[in-house]
């Protein structure tokens, strides 16, 4: 009675009571920009192995205005590492594969690359191996190309060089995840993708989940791959693959949930079998990096979940699995939404959020001892600015604000991966795989006219059979070569050159002539090229 005449009082005023906003709600609201007529996005969230929230939202193809479906199947890029990690712990139960053993044992077509590579370094990404993408791209490969499996192993076959001694670090490698599928296909007679159709999809009854090796075979009901112009126009990313062990694995949110549901209460596999692909690699020297066989052990606000994401053109997916919260969420994008961002909020409204930290606003003096210009051995340097009492970094064209924490980290958004000042003026960035990568802070350099000169020439590389050439342009320089994007390069320390991703050092014989250089571009660190002229 009471109720209803509060309800009447407010009818009354002319205002409607306010009602709470259920955790639907706040989901919604995290998709809100998608629409009929933009590119789509399939959403699925579980919690003792029943579905509890799912959409279905905007177009799988926009030129036949076909809509996304629970039937519509995804490219889900890296979600298909540990499918193919999976299948080599299958394998080594079964005593066909060594996981300590030299891939040679398996790949006796492979180089020899000065240092003992084993499965698990493969598995772990603590090969030291060059990232087959990155290669593509220097090469002068355009990755709308077909890009073929044949052809990444011929790239890995010619490589004389590793960016590390293998088991000494961690570098995330798709480069290894394509050979893993090789061993796979040598070891079990069949070929990849039939050997996981039948060993690991028909088990779990994933039956609208394929790898997808062929780049002219049909699939139905699958999206179409988009990217968005900067005015929000749909553009078609063309997705060109006849490749896997890395990627290509096509699926629906409802097949990978079956997936998730399998790891968090094993019923198809052997539970041993399914906790052994759980567990974290180690580095040589006994240190746990943070990747288990295709899997990050991560958070999303403030809940544990076994995870991975993928990106390949348009395509965008994650995968999580919450084990405290027995619940899954996954999130698949043909059109280069941010899952992670996504994945976050669903976490916040349909399992809880998470307890916001403490208001923190560090002293202007604090933030003045991290300005400066840091470079790193991995990629093109970053700037630290402080701009209107915040922490910027600029790096790669882009611009980003960093969380200064009280203990005097900072991070982007995530604090499994922050950065730490030490005395000597170095920042030590620990990464979300549990390594640290070191950033030195240096004083940019402006070299002279007739010393850029001096570097203007041709530079070959075998490992790619491709020529580069050096001409100054400005105070910088002009990489080219005949196939690829000419990349503009400007002076950062003495002898190095950055642009994009790319780091660029000058190579010196013992006269101090430039005799060649070696780039490094995020998973690719060292790879020379000879001076030719």
């Amino acid at each position: 009675m009471r109720l209803t005449a509060i309800v009447l009082a407010f009818a009354l005023l002319g205002v409607a009571p306010a009602t709470a906003q259920t955790p639907a709600d706040k989901a919604d609201a995290a998709l809100a920009t998608i629409t009929a007529q933009s590119p789509g996005l399939a959403v699925l969230v579980s919690k003792g192995g029943q579905p509890i929230y799912e959409r279905y939202l905007g177009a799988a193809d926009i030129e036949q205005g076909r809509p996304v479906t629970a039937a519509t199947r995804f490219h889900v890029a890296s979600v298909s590492k540990q499918f193919t990690a999976f299948a080599i712990m299958q394998l080594a139960r079964a005593g066909k594969v060594d996981l300590d053993a030299d891939i040679h044992t398996y790949l006796p077509d492979l180089p020899n690359y000065g240092a003992k590579i084993t499965v698990s370094d493969l598995v772990h990404h603590t090969s030291g191996l060059r990232d087959q993408w990155e290669l593509f791209i220097l090469s002068g490969t355009n990755m709308q190309s077909l890009l073929r499996q044949s052809a990444i192993l011929s790239l890995a076959k010619n490589q004389t060089g590793l960016n590390f001694a293998p088991g000494t670090d961690y570098r995330y490698c798709n480069t290894g995840y394509s050979l893993l599928a090789e061993i796979v296909a040598k070891v079990s007679g069949k070929s990849f993708p039939a050997y996981l159709k039948d060993h690991v999809f028909a088990p779990l009854g994933m039956n609208d989940t394929l790898v997808y090796a062929d780049a002219a075979e049909l699939v139905p009901g699958r999206a179409v791959s988009y990217s968005l112009a900067a005015d929000g126009t749909p553009r078609l990313a063309r997705l060109n693959y006849s490749n896997y062990g890395a990627t290509s694995l096509h699926t629906t949110a409802a097949d990978l949930a079956k997936w998730s549901r399998e790891l968090l209460h094993p019923a198809a596999f052997d539970a041993a079998l399914v906790r052994a692909v759980q567990q974290p690699g180690k580095l040589r020297n006994g240190k746990t990096i943070n990747y288990a066989f295709g899997m990050f052990d991560d958070q999303f606000a403030g809940h544990r979940a076994i995870t991975h994401n993928g990106a390949d053109a348009g395509f965008r997916a994650m995968i999580a699995s919450f084990p405290k919260e027995d619940a899954t969420i996954v999130v698949l994008s043909n059109g280069q939404a941010d899952v992670g961002k996504i994945t976050r909020q669903l976490a916040g409204a349909l399992l809880g959020a998470e307890v916001a930290p403490k208001a923190f606003a560090p002293d202007p003096g604090q933030l003045a001892k991290f300005v400066g210009f840091y470079v790193n051995d991995w990629e093109a340097g970053m700037e630290l600015k402080v701009e209107a009492g915040k922490l910027v970094i600029y790096r790669n064209g882009q611009r980003q604000e960093a969380t200064v924490m009280p203990d005097g980290t900072f991070n982007l958004g995530s604090a499994a991966a922050s950065w730490t000042l030490n005395p000597d003026g170095r920042l030590d960035q620990l990464t979300t795989a549990g390594v640290s990568i070191v950033h030195r802070r240096v004083e940019k350099v402006t070299p002279a006219p007739a010393d850029l000169e001096a570097l203007a020439g041709r530079y070959h590389s075998d490992e790619l059979d491709v020529t580069y050439q050096l001409k100054p342009v400005g105070p910088g320089l002009m990489l080219t070569s005949l196939r690829g994007d000419p990349v503009l390069l400007g002076a950062a320390d003495p002898d190095h050159f950055e642009g994009g991703p790319v780091r660029l050092t000058i190579l010196r014989d013992p006269t101090g002539k430039a005799s060649g250089f070696a780039i490094a571009t995020g998973r690719i660190r060292d790879l020379r090229f000879a001076r030719t002229n």
